[in-house]
């Protein structure tokens, strides 16, 4: 669950979704508002056309109405005996509506005169206009509402010559007929021609007369609209041409409906959009939150993956089953990962392997080492590893064995020769050299052919154009990864190389060194002739007493350079009381007995000789603490100065010295063992009796080799 809704708050999550709304909802503004833009146009442009047929309907009917009074007056019956004045006859219009509000008969009119009834005197223009046949009407120049209207007509058969008859329209009658021509929520407005209102459906008409230009002339041959601007209404105008039928001035009708009305369904286009967008904008949420779950909760997965692969989790798998290219992903990450795993296992195994080999201190081991651990980084059927002689390229020493993984036959170890092809192949192969069964090195290989391997990848081991060896793995057919198994085998083999070369120079260090420490032990034992060899024969002696104890080579390497350096103090012993034949005083066995000490001093500024100091300075303490220079007793004297005294008292007691002889060998075993317990260590003392009678013979034998140069020196 914390998986699914945590794309909230995910910033990939979010730019997903920004982008589907985005998306989504972009086009449909845009779409809606160019729609909006023309449908409010197209509904514009549709109202203006009703508002100019209204007009025009309007205009029309009071045309119409006009004409239709104009027929009332011309066929109103009157009799031959009729006076001028008023008369009752008058037609009643359906709604119970009167057409004139009166009518008056003129039997003589005369222009100079006003007609009773009339506004004001009939001009000749305008009695030329009713002797033409024609109607008339006439108002005030300042007409608006409620002021009178009258037509006069001299058409009637009942008129006598420069007779009229004239009546006083009722307005209601022509606004009752414009009525019947209004389409709904249109309203109508008459202007009369002075600008003021005459008529108007609605009290609430804008001001109007501002926006019609009455004085603006029309053409002559009939009416015309106008459409007009305002903020708030949509009005259209039609100008009510009366001049050629009535003489009188134009009227303008003007139809106006106010905008919220007229454009009403774009209001409601606009409701209907917002609505819709809501709804585009939750279904684009619910879809786009199906669609970044169904996407990121496969990422998220990848990123725990990549989170735990990261952290070094190589058997870790991602599981995604969305039937899509996130599962594809998923089992190439897996892939993935288990790639890294086997060539993290690899590098470390490789890693420790090449520790390994460093560490060595022999062939052997690095053999052992490579014969147990290779295949852990490389993987190969048969794995050989042949070093030269030291005093011969060609000449190999072999090993090799046949496995996988941890499982692997017995190493065999045996001989071969190279011969100068062979060895100038490898010389000129560079990092390996690709053979089969039937190409050659046939010695080296054989043993392996037999068992059955028909590949061999031969990567030699040279340092300093120094040919040191082959590292050889063998297949019964080349694999397909071949080519990063040499690349690990190369590195194995230069790591061999390093190796091989340190072990050289430590061999060679060790020699010197050794050459060194046994320069300084015959530099101390030639102060005095009588103690010519003693140094090399006490270190073989303790040699011995220690491999009989079963020390550790390490603890025999300080017992052997313990021995070579244990009388390294008698430098400062002068020699005359080395050579002394006779007792020593008191001073001169102090000055002795300091030696130990002097021999740690000289040897504690180098550090390689640190182990050996205590069994130099302990070496002439007794097992009962009657020793010297500290008196220390039993495990106090560390076990290499324990064994060391056995064997320097052996030696100095078998041995010549200036005040006496030598003793026998036995005679020296019954005092070591008469002192057991006392002066030496018993455990000491019972090895010593164990080991090979050889070795302290063949120390009492040197010791009387020394004796007798040491007689010929003196004679």
């Amino acid at each position: 669950m914390k998986r699914i809704y945590s794309f909230i708050h995910s910033r990939v999550a979010r730019r997903i979704f920004v982008l589907f709304v985005i998306c989504a909802l972009l086009p449909v503004c845009i779409l809606a508002l160019v729609s909006l833009q023309r449908v409010s146009a197209k509904l514009e442009k549709d109202s203006q056309e009703r508002l100019r047929r209204a007009a025009k309907s309007a205009g029309m009917s009071i045309f119409g109405g006009l004409n239709l009074l104009q027929a009332e007056l011309e066929f109103m019956p009157i009799s031959s005996g009729e006076k001028t004045g008023k008369i009752p006859r008058q037609m009643v219009r359906p709604a119970g509506v009167k057409s004139f509000r009166n009518v008056t008969l003129v039997k003589s009119a005369d222009n100079s005169k006003a007609i009773p009834g009339m506004p004001r005197i009939i001009s000749p223009a305008e009695r030329a206009h009713l002797d033409a046949g024609n109607a008339l009407i006439y108002a005030d120049a300042d007409l608006g509402a409620g002021s009178p209207i009258h037509m006069a007509t001299s058409m009637n058969r009942g008129l006598p010559q420069n007779g009229l008859l004239a009546g006083e329209i009722n307005p209601e009658y022509l606004w009752t007929l414009v009525g019947y021509t209004l389409p709904p929520g249109v309203d109508i407005c008459i202007l009369g021609p002075s600008g003021k209102q005459l008529y108007a459906t609605s009290p609430n008409t804008p001001p109007l007369a501002s926006l019609v230009n009455t004085n603006q002339k029309r053409a002559s041959t009939g009416q015309s609209g106008q459409q007009l601007v305002d903020d708030k209404y949509l009005l259209n105008s039609w100008s009510l041409f009366m001049k050629p039928a009535f003489l009188a001035d134009s009227w303008t009708v003007v139809a106006y409906q106010s905008k919220l009305d007229a454009l009403g369904p774009a209001r409601s286009f606009i409701t209907t959009f917002l609505l819709v967008v809501f709804l585009t904008l939750f279904v684009v949420i619910f879809l786009s939150s199906l669609l970044i779950r169904r996407s990121l909760v496969p990422l998220s997965i990848l990123k725990d993956g990549a989170r735990r692969l990261s952290s070094g989790d190589f058997h870790s798998r991602v599981e995604i089953d969305s039937g899509d290219e996130f599962e594809e992903l998923a089992l190439s990450f897996n892939d993935m990962t288990a790639q890294l795993g086997n060539q993290f296992n690899s590098l470390s195994e490789m890693g420790m392997l090449v520790q390994r080999i460093l560490a060595a201190h022999d062939r052997d081991t690095i053999i052992d080492a490579v014969m147990s651990r290779f295949r852990n980084s490389v993987s190969c059927e048969w794995l050989g590893l042949s070093f030269t002689d030291e005093n011969s390229n060609f000449q190999l020493l072999t090993a090799f064995n046949k496995g996988s993984g941890s499982t692997r036959s017995e190493t065999v170890r045996f001989g071969s020769l190279l011969n100068e092809i062979d060895f100038e192949s490898l010389q000129s192969a560079g990092k390996s050299l690709h053979v089969s069964a039937e190409q050659g090195f046939n010695p080296l290989l054989a043993p392996m052919v037999s068992e059955g391997a028909r590949e061999f990848f031969l990567l030699p081991i040279i340092i300093k154009k120094r040919f040191l060896g082959i590292l050889t793995i063998a297949y019964q057919s080349t694999p397909e990864r071949i080519r990063e198994e040499l690349v690990r085998s190369r590195q194995i083999a230069d790591e061999i190389a390093i190796a091989l070369d340190n072990i050289r120079l430590i061999e060679e260090l060790n020699l010197l060194n050794r050459g060194t420490i046994e320069v300084l032990a015959n530099t101390v034992d030639a102060k005095s002739p009588w103690t010519a060899g003693h140094s090399k024969r006490v270190t073989r002696l303790a040699l011995a007493i220690g491999k009989e104890m079963g020390l550790s080579t390490s603890d025999l390497e300080l017992i052997q350079l313990a021995g070579l350096l244990h009388d390294m103090g008698k430098i400062g012993v002068p020699e005359y009381i080395l050579d002394k034949p006779g007792r020593l005083t008191e001073d001169e066995y102090a000055l002795i007995k300091k030696h130990p000490e002097k021999g740690a001093e000289i040897l504690r500024p180098i550090m390689a000789y640190h182990g050996a100091i205590p069994i130099v300075a302990q070496h002439h303490e007794q097992y009962d603490g009657q020793g010297y220079p500290l008196g220390l007793a039993c495990d106090e004297i560390v076990l290499g100065a324990r064994i060391l005294a056995v064997a320097d008292v052996f030696d100095a007691l078998n041995s010549d010295r200036p005040y006496r002889q030598g003793w026998e060998i036995g005679k020296v075993f019954s005092y070591l063992q008469e002192k057991a317990g006392s002066s030496f260590d018993p455990k000491v003392v019972k090895a010593f009796l164990k080991i090979d009678r050889a070795v302290y013979l063949e120390s009492a034998a040197d010791s009387r080799q020394g004796g007798h140069e040491r007689a010929v020196s003196e004679t």
